[in-house]
């Protein structure tokens, strides 16, 4: 379970930091996933939202997501450095310490996966409350 927790959950307890970084909170990343606001997000809409991401992530504009692009948050907050190696590892496909877009594109949505409790390519407004407890209470470490 800690581990489907990893891809971007690993970095709730920094939400305010990452706005700042271009990154947001799991939920957050839910919320601006429902591209048609029929209320429920499809496993195409979350990975839209997720590619659309990438070049905020990309902090420094050289087309990868690696450890630099967070130097103003490692700066911030030096605990923060293993969790974002530990994201970056988790979409890392070819182990090079970045990820690219392509990579991000086939990298596993653990968090949808985990959100989507009954499999069927959606994440509905029930599911997401319960995945926004379980994401809180993870990040709570109980």
């Amino acid at each position: 379970m800690k581990h489907q927790f990893a891809a971007f959950a690993l970095l709730l307890p920094f939400a305010a930091p990452l706005a700042a970084q271009g990154l947001r909170d799991p939920a957050a990343m839910f919320d601006e996933a429902d591209a048609n606001h029929d209320g429920r997000i499809s496993r195409a809409e979350f990975q839209a939202a997720r590619l659309a991401r990438f070049a905020r992530m990309d902090r420094n504009g050289d087309g990868v997501i690696s450890r630099e692009d967070f130097t103003r948050l490692i700066a911030f907050r030096p605990q923060a450095a293993s969790r974002i190696e530990a994201m970056i590892a988790e979409g890392d496909l070819n182990h090079d310490g970045k990820v690219t877009r392509e990579e991000m594109a086939h990298a596993p949505m653990r968090v949808f996966d985990m959100a989507d409790a009954n499999h069927d390519g959606y994440v509905d407004q029930a599911e997401l409350a319960a995945a926004r407890t379980r994401l809180r209470t993870m990040a709570r470490g109980d």
